[in-house]
């Protein structure tokens, strides 16, 4: 299962210029986005020492530009953790200060509280003795101050990925509600205009973030999600080879199964056929999607995340296609 902290990594990444755009409205036009950002991982972990980084896994620090020409340096930090943390602005600012004591360079520093625990959202850091006081302040944005429907009014693209990780606000959420709402999602989504690979990467985030009570409710919930978007316009590789592994694979194994069950003429053969058929077709559509996806060039560890093998058997999936390619 991926984790948490990578979702909120990737889509940051992925959309830096809509997060910015959300939280920052009022500092955008100052902002030259035709620099791109430099995504600065590794440095962030040099800074922090080795037992603080477990505790930042989800911080993103992004090197930008303004329009000025001068360096802009922005530490996003999301904050995911489901318990209260007294400590957290503390953190927050020494981060900053080493940041700035390594790079000298000015910083805005951003944490998201995607909890419920409003007693330790924080926006500041302070410290006194002896008249000598010192205060720290950063921009916040706590999750559970904004609805869904709120959230919806927006027309970033970020304020899906918004929407999307609010039901992880609660944990009483019963499976059919948090399918519904999740799936309202993506209409929104989908019906909203946006370049289809962001959209690509939107649809990744809210199908790896949504956790259900039930096991039985993730297979319905992709069924439901293949239902809505086998309607629109093609959504990237993703998407399709997802829907072949559920629909093709599926089919095929199901009339392979019935055919087999059908010539013993018994019902439990009839069942054990359709079984064996069902996931008989379900590996033939799963070797053909890891075929699609190298041919577009996906890596190894995502098509093991798409068709849920390990790394080690999609790499024999690979070596095997390699080896029934004609000899050139």
């Amino acid at each position: 299962m991926v984790s948490r902290d990578t979702l909120w990594k990737g889509i940051i990444e992925d959309l830096a210029e809509e997060m910015l755009n959300f939280f920052f409205p009022q500092y955008i036009d100052n902002i030259d986005f035709t620099r791109g950002f430099e995504f600065l991982d590794k440095e962030l972990e040099q800074i922090l020492p080795a037992s603080e980084t477990q505790l930042r896994r989800a911080d993103k620090l992004l090197k930008g530009w303004l329009k000025s020409g001068e360096e802009h340096w922005f530490l996003i930090h999301v904050e995911i953790q489901g318990y209260a943390d007294p400590n957290f602005p503390k953190r927050m600012f020494q981060s900053g200060y080493r940041i700035q004591d390594r790079y000298e360079q000015p910083l805005t520093a951003l944490a998201i509280y995607t909890d419920k625990n409003r007693k330790y959202h924080k926006s500041k850091y302070k410290q006194s003795f002896m008249g000598t006081e010192m205060t720290y302040r950063f921009n916040t944005f706590i999750l559970a101050d904004h609805t869904p429907e709120e959230l919806a009014l927006s027309d970033n693209i970020f304020a899906v990925v918004l929407e999307a990780a609010w039901s992880g606000l609660s944990r009483s959420l019963k499976d059919e509600t948090l399918l519904n709402m999740q799936l309202a999602t993506v209409r929104r989504l989908l019906s909203r205009g946006y370049h289809i690979k962001k959209i690509r990467r939107v649809l990744n985030f809210i199908r790896f973030y949504v956790r259900f009570e039930n096991k039985e409710s993730f297979p319905k919930f992709e069924i439901e999600l293949d239902q809505i978007t086998q309607n629109r316009k093609a959504m990237g590789i993703e998407e399709a080879i997802l829907h072949e592994v559920e629909q093709r694979g599926i089919e095929k194994g199901m009339e392979k199964g019935m055919e087999k069950g059908m010539e013993k003429g018994m019902e439990k053969g009839m069942e054990k056929g359709i079984k064996q058929g069902i996931e008989g077709g379900i590996r033939l559509s799963k070797r053909k999607v890891i075929a699609n996806g190298v041919e577009n060039g996906l890596s190894e560890a995502l098509l093991a995340t798409l068709t849920e093998l390990t790394l080690e058997e999609v790499k024999a999936v690979i070596k095997s296609l390699e080896e029934d390619l004609p000899n050139s």
